[in-house]
């Protein structure tokens, strides 16, 4: 509440009693104050009325209380004291409390007997002790100070009229307010003025006329127009590019305490620039502006302390004060335990915080928690709905994500059509995975009739960029059944170019290609290095296969042992042939020694369908070997095996022999999976 008076044409002279309460506030006698302000005040003297409700909402020789101050602002202001009605705006403005810490001690003995508490507030505060905020009656008395000429009003009722605060945003009146008030020097109504020019609120933007507002403020001491016109001078618009200059501007501004002021202060001494780099003195500057609250200085200590405990405290920091970047860093770092325990749930929390704040990467994770169940309950629906609001702010891999629910219907109606829209609009934008999975969609007809020119193009053009499952599905396209010779050698060169890429698929077509000689000589050793890529990339037919090159020795030397630990990893996948050729080495002993396992391997691989593998479990059952005699158990895998037209098993019903180890089928040529 400033105290300080605007000339007002037509004010009289105050009352005798005003100016004895006047003199003695002045002189620290602050009873004296109270006893002729209250005589004037309750005598109908509108100044009188406005100097007491000073002292009450100050405090000043008694307990101050916005709701005792608001009573004789009124009277005062509904005399037309424009002061009091500026001072009326400012407390409607922003409401508040009485001090001492009144509020809460009524709040504490009404929980205990509010009968008693509400009789002692009535008895001690009549008029209450908190003023709630209404912006519509702060506009009111401001407006109706400013009509009166005072300066501070009028340069307020611009802001109001800027902000929309208790009317609609009103940019032509805010400049008629702010010009008036400008014309008085009135610092806060020249900044207003430079806002409005700056970003073209209702005129035209013009950052030079934007500065020469800018520069008034500020030499008369502003801080946020010291702050502005630094930036311009900084960035060069407006006015000369000048960074020694925006350096001194935000200096000044940061010794008076502003925390804004000390953020770019700081990352102008971090860059070296406008003033020598200075690392040690733009920290000092950034911790007293995070320590203010600046939210923006919190992100910078934090990702200068990447990977540091300060990196999570100030992220928190910044987190809990609601900043949805801060929210999102802080469950990447739970995601990855980077600096904290590694939590999804506390993830899934932060991420969901900051989602809901419109952060896009924010919404991606959030929806990925949802469809893994990771952290947060498993639902599809949900993480649609999230995939949907990171997609319309044009997050690309949400589009993709959200297309592929669509074509599988797994969260959403399935909608073929609408998977195409988000492709198509992926793409459009160099999403070489949306190119390749429309391209798909054409060549299928899903939600267009097939289209295989098309389809061809969006390949291409995802294949220029080296992206492998685009030169995959191009290999494919060119190896189809009565493609032309040129087509063809096309194909291998895109299978090899996908293989390079690290496309698994690729790598074990090549692979077989070259084991079989398909496309030239034969050569078991370059087969062996394309299994052994995809093989080390987990794929488990490219194990198997790596499995049986060790076992024969072809592409590489003979290792029994290295064959059998391939085996056994691609067996762990469930492969299983590698389960029954593992089964196989483990009863004989082939490069191990023999192990009773071997029947637990023909079981699972018996019970994927491998008719050999049957056949060898039914062999196990009829001599008890590794298993309890069981000739029912034998004869049903028999029957299994020879259903599916397997020799040996229809043999074994008639009687015959043991367990053989079985070769992988023969390569696959270009196109085969």
């Amino acid at each position: 509440m400033s105290p300080e008076r605007s000339r007002v044409p037509g004010r009289d002279r105050p009352d005798r009693r005003v100016r004895a309460g006047l003199a003695a506030a002045a002189a620290g006698n602050h009873r004296r104050a109270l006893h002729c302000l209250l005589g004037a005040a309750e005598a109908g003297d509108a100044e009188g009325q406005y100097r007491l409700g000073l002292l009450y909402a100050r405090g000043d020789g008694l307990i101050g209380n916005l709701s005792d101050a608001l009573v004789w602002f009124r009277r005062a202001a509904e005399q037309g004291h424009a002061e009091a009605q500026y001072q009326m705006s400012l407390a409607y403005l922003s409401g508040g409390e009485a001090q001492a810490g009144i509020a809460e001690w009524y709040r504490r003995a009404a929980e205990r007997d509010r009968a008693a508490a509400e009789r002692n507030r009535v008895l001690m505060f009549p008029h209450g002790l908190a003023v709630a905020a209404d912006a519509a009656e702060a506009f009111a008395w401001c407006r109706a100070a400013a009509e009166q000429g005072l300066v501070n009003a009028q340069a307020h009722l611009g802001y109001m009229y800027a902000r929309g605060i208790g009317c609609e945003i009103d940019y032509g009146a805010a400049y008629q307010w702010y010009l008036s008030a400008a014309a008085e020097g009135h610092p806060m109504a020249e900044l207003g003025l430079g806002i409005i020019y700056a970003n073209g609120h209702g005129t035209e933007a013009d950052a030079a006329v934007a500065a020469a507002w800018y520069e008034k403020a500020a030499a008369r001491g502003n801080v946020d127009a010291q702050i502005a016109l630094a930036l311009l001078c900084d960035t060069g618009q407006g006015v000369p590019r000048d960074q020694s200059r925006a350096a001194a501007l935000l200096q000044q501004a940061a010794e008076r305490g502003n925390a804004r002021a000390c953020y770019h202060l700081g990352l102008l001494l971090m860059e070296g620039s406008g003033a020598p780099e200075n690392r040690i003195a733009a920290e000092t500057h950034l911790r007293r502006a995070a320590r203010a609250g600046h939210v923006g200085a919190m992100l910078a200590l934090a990702r200068l302390h990447a990977g540091q405990i300060e990196e999570v405290l100030w992220f928190r920091a910044a987190a809990e004060q609601g900043d949805p970047e801060a929210q999102f860093q802080l469950g990447r770092l739970h995601t990855c335990g980077e600096g904290v325990p590694q939590r999804p749930a506390d993830a899934a929390r932060w991420f969901e915080r900051a989602a809901e704040q419109g952060h896009a990467l924010a919404q991606f994770n959030i929806a990925v928690c949802r469809l893994n169940g990771s952290g947060i309950e498993r639902d599809p629906a949900i993480a649609a709905q999230w995939l949907a609001r990171a997609a319309e702010q044009g997050m690309v891999r949400a589009q993709v994500r959200l297309a592929q629910l669509y074509l599988s219907g797994n969260g959403v109606a399935q909608d073929t059509e609408a998977a195409a829209q988000w492709l198509l609009r992926a793409a459009g934008v160099g999403d070489d995975e949306a190119a390749t999975v429309l391209a798909a969609m054409r060549l299928r007809g899903a939600g267009a009739p097939p289209d295989r020119e098309a389809a061809e193009q969006l390949l291409r053009h995802a294949s220029e960029h080296g992206y492998g499952p685009a030169l995959l599905q191009l290999g494919h396209l060119y190896a189809e059944d009565g493609a032309e010779l040129g087509d063809r050698a096309e194909a291998v060169r895109c299978y090899r170019a996908a293989a390079e890429a690290g496309v698994v698929a690729a790598q074990l077509i090549v692979g077989q290609n070259a084991l079989s000689g398909a496309w030239g000589e034969r050569d078991p050793a370059a087969a062996a290095a394309w299994f052994r890529r995809a093989a080390d990339a987990g794929h488990a037919g490219a194990q198997l296969q790596l499995g049986l090159l060790y076992c024969s020795g072809e592409g590489v030397a003979r290792d029994p042992a290295e064959g059998m630990a391939w085996y056994l990893r691609a067996a762990e996948q469930g492969e299983r042939t590698a389960q029954y050729n593992l089964a196989v080495m483990l009863s004989r002993g082939d490069g191990v020694a023999r192990d009773a396992e071997a029947a637990a391997w023909y079981l699972k691989s018996a019970q994927q369908g491998m008719p050999e593998a049957q056949t060898a479990l039914g062999d196990l059952y009829a001599l008890g070997i590794g298993l309890a005699p069981d000739p029912e158990a034998a004869r049903s895998w028999y029957e299994k095996a020879a259903a599916q037209g397997h020799p040996a098993a229809q043999a074994r019903l008639a009687g015959g022999r043991g367990p053989r180890l079985v070769r992988a089928p023969e390569p696959a040529a270009a196109g085969g999976s």
